[in-house]
Parts: structure tokens; C-alpha cells; sequence
């Protein structure tokens, strides 16, 4: 109850006052974000992650019909040979068709061939991925505008990846970006800032997968928010990328047994020698043969994959983060398997600019 007599009308008038000052100042914020946000210039964007480039005529007709400029292509891979004791290309990429647009060359280099290649050795591996992209790039004909490396670098490698971005940049005269993860986001004292010209956010595998007890390795957000809050202050240019694949982790006697890429609840449900554990879990109730391996008794099955709404609600919440004015957001990947779990309505979300 207020009492409109004397001292109390003051006050009365005087919380009235506060509070409308108050709402008008948070109607003035979240009309400059969204104002920021609807003018910001967002680059619409997919990997391609397989080994051979053959889109089908629903991924190429999706490209097209969200108008989707930009196409990160994985090239090849850099991994460590423990026989040759160097490090090797693998998983080149084929062409049945040609890529059209902006394409942009990923290479993928394990942190393991960071760990056991000498200082000495970093120049050598430099000009051997130069060549091998311009060698890829001039057979296609694709122009090359800029170049992504993707590397879960460790504070063991920090400085010979540094190092090896520093001479591909050189190298290939080109700006470079590479893909960072949350914790290096987090982290920045011990993980340091890659010499790049932008880092690619990838909002996924944040989690532990090879943790039997992990709810969702692909996407959490009670674990992410524990490193979203270091994006704003992060020093370098971010573009985001989303994940749309879903697998199934596998785990015998507590431990990582293998992936089942596509698989989900649905699939799982419909096996009779699994048995229900929850949503997400399931585990063998008999040896058989499934998935093409050999499934043993209380072998675990767990579900993993990332809601539309999830996705979405995920990248507003990092848009409000990313203060750069031009970005990209990128889906990962172009195939059509991955596709299907969601509506064309809620990919035409993910990649637009909020409206």
C-alpha cells in the first residue's frame, strides 16, 4: 500500500521517475543492439568436410537459395607419421564437380605433428602445405582470397604453430584465419593470440567426448557459459561457425570405443537389443553385430546433437558478443544426411542476420 500524504508522494513520485528513466534507458540499449546488429554485414557461409567434392542437387540448390557466398573447403590434412617419423598429407580432397564462388582452402593439422616436429622442421612444413594448396587451387581454378588453418593447438605448441601461421602467411601472401575453441578463448594467457587476420569461433565440441559421464560433447550451453562471457574482450576478429552433425558416442567397460556419425535417437529406439536409459542413453543388452562392428553386452550408446532452438538462441546470444561489424556465420557442413534433421526455415535462420 502507498500512502500519498506529504514525504510519501515525494518518494512515490520519485520511484515512478527512477523506473522510467530506468525502462527508457533499457529500451535505448536494446534498440542501439539491435540497430547494430540488423546494420552489420553478415557473410553466410558452409563447410564442405568430405573427400570428395560432389554436391547433390538439394546442397547445391540450398547454396543457392540462401544465397550463400562463401564455401570453407577442407583441402587436405597434416598428420604425424610415427613410422617416417615426419609429418604427411592425408585425406586430399577429389573433384567431381567445380567449386563455384568464394571458396576458402581449410587445412587441418593435428596438434600431435605440432608436438613432434622440431623448430628446424617448421619452415620445411610451411612451403610443403603452400604448395600443396596452390598445386590444389591452380588445378581447379580457384582464386585464392584467403587461406584457414585448423589446429587445437596446446600450450606445448603454442609457439611452433604460431611460428608455422607467421610462414604460411608469408608463404602464400594471403591473410590467414584460424579456427579457435572456447577454452583458447577463455584461456588467452596461456593459449595466446594466433597470428591471423581472423579467428573462425567454433561453437561446438566443448565438451569432453571420450567421458562416458559427458551429457553432450558436441553442444552444452551450461559449459559453454562458462566461456561466453570471454568473447567480447577477445583481441581478434571472430566469425562463428554452428554445428548441424549429430553422432552417437559409443563407450565399452567406460571407455571410447567409436563414433556413429548420423545416428540418432530414432535409430537407437528402434534396435531391439538396446535397452532405454534415458533420453539420450542406451545401452546393448546382448552381443551382436550392428553398425558395422561387434557390439558387446552393456556396450553404451549415447545420443548427441543440437536442437534448432538451441542453435538459434546460441548464436543471438554470441552475436551480442562479437562487436566486429562485418563477420561471417558458417554451418558445418554442406551434406545432405546432416541437412535433414532440420527445416530449411530454421537453416535460412542460422545463416541470416537477424531480423
Amino acid at each position: 500500500m502507498i500512502t500519498q500524504t506529504g514525504n510519501g508522494l515525494k518518494s512515490y513520485n520519485y520511484v515512478i521517475t527512477f523506473v522510467g528513466i530506468w525502462l527508457s534507458l533499457i529500451g535505448c540499449q536494446s534498440s542501439e543492439r539491435k540497430t547494430s546488429q540488423s546494420s552489420r554485414q553478415i557473410t553466410s557461409a558452409f563447410y564442405h568436410w568430405k573427400t570428395v567434392y560432389n554436391p547433390t542437387h538439394y546442397e547445391t540448390e540450398l547454396l543457392n537459395g540462401l544465397a550463400v557466398s562463401t564455401l570453407y573447403l577442407h583441402f587436405f590434412d597434416v598428420d604425424w607419421d610415427a613410422k617416417t617419423r615426419q609429418p604427411v598429407p592425408k585425406a586430399f580432397i577429389r573433384f567431381r564437380q567445380k567449386p563455384t564462388g568464394n571458396v576458402v582452402p581449410v587445412v587441418f593439422i593435428t596438434n600431435r605433428t605440432l608436438v613432434q616436429l622440431t623448430a628446424g622442421a617448421i619452415p620445411d612444413l610451411a612451403t610443403h602445405i603452400t604448395q600443396a594448396i596452390q598445386r590444389i587451387s591452380q588445378q581447379q581454378a580457384i582464386p585464392l582470397q584467403e587461406v584457414q588453418i585448423d589446429c587445437d593447438w596446446s600450450l606445448q605448441t603454442r609457439d611452433r604453430y604460431f611460428r608455422l601461421l607467421t610462414l604460411l602467411k608469408n608463404q602464400l601472401r594471403l591473410p590467414i584465419s584460424a579456427t579457435i575453441r572456447l577454452h583458447q578463448i577463455k584461456y588467452t594467457d596461456q593459449t595466446g593470440i594466433p597470428p591471423v587476420a581472423r579467428g573462425m569461433l567454433m561453437l561446438y565440441n566443448v565438451a569432453d567426448w571420450k567421458n562416458p559421464d559427458t551429457r553432450n560433447s558436441i553442444y552444452d550451453a551450461d559449459i559453454a557459459s562458462q566461456y561466453l562471457s570471454f568473447v567480447a574482450t577477445y583481441p581478434l576478429q571472430l566469425d562463428l561457425v554452428l554445428p548441424l552433425f549429430r553422432w552417437t558416442v559409443v563407450y565399452r567397460n567406460n571407455h571410447f570405443l567409436t563414433f556413429l556419425k548420423n545416428i540418432d535417437r530414432t535409430t537407437l529406439t528402434n534396435c531391439r537389443f538396446l535397452r532405454s536409459l534415458d533420453s539420450t542413453r542406451f545401452v546393448a543388452s546382448r552381443d551382436t553385430s550392428a553398425f558395422g562392428f561387434s557390439v558387446r553386452r552393456d556396450d553404451l550408446f549415447r545420443v548427441e546433437a543440437v536442437s534448432a532452438g538451441t542453435l538459434i538462441r546460441e548464436k543471438n546470444r554470441l552475436l551480442d558478443q562479437i562487436s566486429n561489424p562485418q563477420l561471417t556465420v558458417a554451418l558445418y557442413h554442406l551434406d545432405s544426411t546432416v541437412l535433414s534433421a532440420y527445416s530449411r526455415e530454421t537453416i535460412q535462420s542460422l545463416v541470416r542476420p537477424i531480423p
